[in-house]
């Protein structure tokens, strides 16, 4: 085989065309699982190459700076150039990596007709190479740079000619004549989803931001909302079609593309077989996790240094293969393998354990999908000894078991609790930090989970955005506090009071009071959020009198005002739009809101008050709902005491997320 690393750009700008063979599958690449990933990787490198461009001018040159990271995309493996002249456009088979290749050119056809549309000679060349080949041929479909298997070949000439979107909805609806549900071909839907984000990124919004008059949650971002609409709306919903395009994003992009990205093309030679190498590489089996290949990286290179690496796998990578999660039997399910939600996708807490491992170690934001790359890159920066490394990471694993498996009983646990049902977990590599220089029951320990605990929760009550996060807790905590070899409470305090604008900022007490007594905290997807709240609630409110702990996973958030309240039970004095306004907002305010146990009478939830206060009165166990017994029967709860409750809980929210005097 013959090996050349190229970018994207490169790869498309030869005047040929990638045949994808008969014997290969048609294009299964979902916008979920595959696409939205790709996007996500592709504007991560853009935001990057910006970035250092913008360092390079401020220190006078990039020669001064560390060379660009290039994001790795794969090996793909081709045949050589078959059957061309004048009239026949040269032909590559594609022996792996179809499914990549047919995605990259579906997204620059969706750029080429982005950019053709605004008019902008200059770019649309330059893409124009990248997605037609010219010259003058026999076949009208030599023209293009991939040609699928035939299940797909109709699907994609009819997008390289469609010209835009609209026309692409016209010919691929989800609705036909008859009202009947069409699925649209998976390549038409990758093509609707890289245009519909090209068209927000020329207005400078991402495919994360939020949709406009919702909160910041992931099923309400800007992606999502494409997603939904490819799904359902035959001409597809694009956001913010009202803002003005400014092409620049564009010529970034295509810079990207050929600078920031690689592909390793390996190309066979004559006597090599392709379908035995197709066969060779699509063999049944498991596809390996970034755990099995940092593994197998770490214990390979222990072998070659003449390391006792039986030794080594006893005393540290045993127990992540064999350990089984409490409470079931020895051949149970295995703790480390059990799979954890992180962002859309699922993946082992193993993983998971690593990827937040490397993200210490490197102190920077990174993706899942791209752990082993960074831990290669990380451990080969500098020589190491396995015996010590391995002993740091099984250390914090240590730890993280608690991250995942809370135990409520510890305030470490209580913190981790409450980390996951705000979902939020980019702050795990400091905690890494932290735990290296500290033990779990040390005061200061203590001190600065209380900080980071009302850092998060101050800013959901006050609905700030989280995609933030990574960067501030990574490229910039971490690393500042690594880089100055500090890992003390006063330090960590300074930068988070340090830390300024709505994407960043620790809210004080006149912004969290604000939102603490009128917002909307309680939402359909932000329901675990508000358990976080009520249940620090409950802990801070229980002393040593009280004989037992509540299981918290067995409590249900409950309203006061039920979401499905009437008129005869719950009335307004006057039936207007604006008392209308101020009870639906009220109603999902943390005054309105509680917890009960498995005890509580659900049918009784939408009766009057004087119904359901004796029932959550008598029969719950909570702290929370002692402050219902001071009611009489006769008693209104209305908009002024949703209020008052909250204002009698902030006092207690206050001492419990401390905002630091003079901060």
């Amino acid at each position: 085989m013959l090996p050349a690393p190229l970018s994207i750009a490169d790869l498309f700008q030869q005047r040929e065309q990638y045949l994808i063979p008969l014997f290969q599958r048609g294009y299964v690449w979902t916008l979920t699982h595959q696409i939205q990933p790709l996007w996500e990787d592709i504007v991560d490198r853009v935001d990057a190459l910006k970035e250092h461009r913008d360092n390079a001018q401020k220190v006078g040159g990039a020669e001064k700076l560390k060379s660009l990271r290039k994001h790795f995309l794969g090996a793909i493996v081709v045949g050589s150039p078959i059957d061309f002249d004048t009239q026949v456009i040269a032909t590559r088979e594609v022996i792996d990596g179809q499914q990549r290749i047919t995605t990259l050119q579906i997204m620059l056809l969706a750029l080429r007709d982005i950019v053709t549309r605004e008019g902008e000679a200059a770019l649309s060349e330059d893409v124009n190479l990248l997605t037609f080949n010219k010259g003058t041929y026999r076949s009208k479909a030599d023209h293009l740079k991939v040609w699928p298997t035939n299940v797909g070949r109709d699907v994609l000439q009819s997008l390289a000619e469609a010209g835009s979107v609209a026309e692409v909805c016209k010919r691929f609806p989800v609705k036909g004549a008859t009202r009947e549900r069409i699925e649209r071909p998976l390549m038409v839907q990758a093509y609707l989803f890289f245009s519909a984000m090209l068209e927000c990124f020329v207005r400078g919004k991402r495919f994360d931001d939020p949709m406009p008059d919702t909160e910041f949650e992931d099923d309400h971002t800007i992606a999502r909302a494409v997603i939904r609409s490819i799904e359902k709306d035959n001409t597809i919903k694009i956001p913010f079609r009202e803002v003005a395009i400014d092409l620049g994003p564009m010529r970034l992009l295509l810079s990207a593309l050929q600078s920031a990205f690689q592909i390793m093309r390996l190309q066979l030679g004559n006597e090599d077989d392709p379908q035995i190498i197709f066969e060779t590489l699509n063999a049944r089996g498991a596809p390996l996790q970034p755990s099995d290949l940092l593994r197998n990286f770490i214990f390979l290179r222990a072998s070659r240094n003449r390391e006792d690496v039986d030794s080594l796998y006893e005393k540290y990578w045993r127990t992540f293969d064999e350990k089984v999660e409490p409470g079931t039997s020895a051949k149970g399910t295995k703790f480390w393998k059990k799979e954890e939600r992180q962002g859309r996708l699922k993946t082992s807490r193993l993983d998971l354990l690593l990827y937040h491992y490397v993200g210490l170690r490197k102190k920077e934001a990174i993706k899942v999908a791209h752990v082993f790359e960074e831990f290669k890159t990380w451990w080969e920066s500098e020589q190491r000894n396995t015996d010590s490394e391995l002993l740091r990471l099984s250390k914090l694993a240590g730890h993280f078991e608690v991250c995942v498996a809370p135990d409520q009983r510890t305030r470490f646990g209580l913190f981790c609790r409450r980390m996951q049902l705000l979902d939020t977990s980019t702050q795990t590599p400091l905690l890494f930090h932290l735990l290296e220089n500290h033990s779990v029951d040390d005061e200061e320990f203590t001190e600065m989970l209380d900080d980071m605990e009302s850092y998060f929760a101050r800013r959901f009550v006050c609905g700030l955005t989280t995609k933030s996060y990574n960067r501030i807790f990574l490229d910039r905590l971490l690393a500042e506090m690594v880089g100055e070899n500090k890992s003390d409470a006063a330090t960590l305090r300074k930068k988070l009071l340090g830390l300024e604008g709505e994407s960043q900022k620790w809210p004080d007490d006149e912004a969290f009071k604000a939102a603490w007594l009128y917002r909307q905290l309680y939402e359909g997807r932000s329901t675990r959020k508000v358990r976080a709240i009520l249940e620090a609630l409950e802990f801070s409110i229980r002393t040593s009198r009280q004989e037992f702990l509540p299981e918290l996973d067995s409590l249900s958030v409950e309203h006061v005002l039920p979401q499905g309240w009437e008129q005869d039970k719950w009335p307004l004095s006057e039936v207007t739009p604006q008392t209308l306004a101020i009870r639906i907002r009220l109603l999902h305010s943390i005054g309105n809101l509680t917890l009960v146990t498995s005890g509580f009478n659900s049918s009784l939830s939408n009766e009057a008050f004087k119904v359901k206060r004796p029932e959550i009165a008598a029969n719950s166990s909570l702290m929370l709902n002692s402050y219902f017994q001071k009611f009489q029967n006769d008693a209104d709860w209305n908009e002024e005491a949703i209020v008052a409750r909250a204002a009698f809980l902030f006092e207690r929210a206050r001492m419990i997320w401390r905002y630091p005097q003079g901060g």
